[in-house]
């Protein structure tokens, strides 16, 4: 059995996960805070269709962002591949991986043997380290850690289609000769653009328009929902515990923000991680009490998160705006 990494990183996200060890392969050891923050990752959506029984509540940019963002900010080759046909997805991760290549995938880990995910999300990443027989070694964030996969199921959740899909989409990151760019002045850079985007969305679904629409629309969830309690449960899961390293995103950009203190000397910005630690308990309490409704078939809480959330919107835009005013 032969990994390209015996001991590779395991994080709290899964595309910042997948980036780390990308990027330590490549010689750049980077924290998994500082890779989402210099990858501009934070953000905030409200996403809810009609082919989608329950709400989308997500804390970070739109996924393949992050990946885009953090290669073309320090320099590096990013090479992407999709394809629709599984025979050559198979070929192309092994002949990378022969190669001593670590390769991320995105994928739906519903589909994976190991997985014991209650719902599916087509917007899933892994650091794919090595391979046996039939078998892939995936990296998946804390607490499932280095897992092995069977090709057929890999097959299936690569091919998964849905909300965020793509079709057997893998990367890699090469690192041109030369030194990397200052990572001080790469912080400040991301920090003012993730401040641009909160502040001026491009529909009202994002940044703080889409935290005053999320909390407008809350408290109609347990009427308007076909399975309100089931639908607040997932809600709550995956605003907390699904990979986002808790408190919706804000605790990974508050311990960023303190790195962004130490990088660039500006000590405003480590009074502003202090801040967003604050921001970011609050968005737990927020899933908490999405989860006490839908477990005890509440109407109560969910008004309670709303006026939670109603507040944050201000709040937030307060403190994206002392970012903008420190990061020029």
């Amino acid at each position: 059995m032969s990994l390209i990494d015996a001991r590779p990183f395991v994080g709290k996200h899964c595309e910042s996960t997948t980036l780390v060890n990308l990027l330590r392969q490549r010689g750049i050891d980077l924290s998994e805070p500082l890779v989402f923050g210099l990858g501009s990752g934070l953000s905030f959506g409200y996403w809810h269709t009609k082919k989608m029984p329950t709400p989308f509540i997500g804390g970070r940019i739109r996924p393949d962002r992050l990946t885009a963002n953090i290669a073309n900010s320090l320099g590096l080759r990013l090479t992407v591949r999709e394809t629709s046909s599984l025979k050559r997805a198979r070929e192309q991760l092994v002949a990378e991986l022969d190669s001593g290549t670590v390769v991320g995938l995105k994928l739906d880990r519903f589909h994976l043997d190991y997985s014991t995910d209650r719902y599916r999300f087509a917007a899933h990443y892994v650091a794919c380290i090595g391979h046996e027989d039939d078998r892939f070694a995936l990296v998946e964030t804390r607490p499932l850690g280095l897992q092995w996969a069977s090709g057929d199921a890999l097959a299936r959740a690569r091919g998964a289609r849905g909300p965020m899909s793509s079709r057997n989409l893998s990367f890699t990151i090469d690192r041109p000769e030369g030194s990397l760019p200052d990572l001080g002045d790469i912080a400040r850079q991301s920090i003012r653009a993730t401040a641009e985007d909160f502040l001026n969305p491009p529909i009202s679904n994002f940044g703080f328009r889409g935290m005053r629409k999320a909390a407008d629309l809350m408290p109609g969830w347990t009427d308007n929902l076909e399975s309100p309690e089931e639908a607040l449960i997932e809600i709550s899961t995956i605003m907390e515990d699904g990979g986002t390293g808790g408190g919706l995103f804000r605790m990974m950009w508050a311990d960023f923000l303190a790195e962004a203190a130490e990088l660039t000397g500006v000590p405003e910005f480590r009074e502003l991680s202090d801040a967003y630690r604050v921001v970011s308990r609050k968005w737990t309490d927020v899933a908490e009490l999405l989860r006490e409704a839908g477990t005890a078939s509440s109407r109560g809480p969910v008004d309670h998160a709303a006026k939670l959330v109603r507040e944050l919107a201000e709040e937030e835009r307060q403190l994206m705006r002392r970012l903008m005013e420190h990061s020029r």
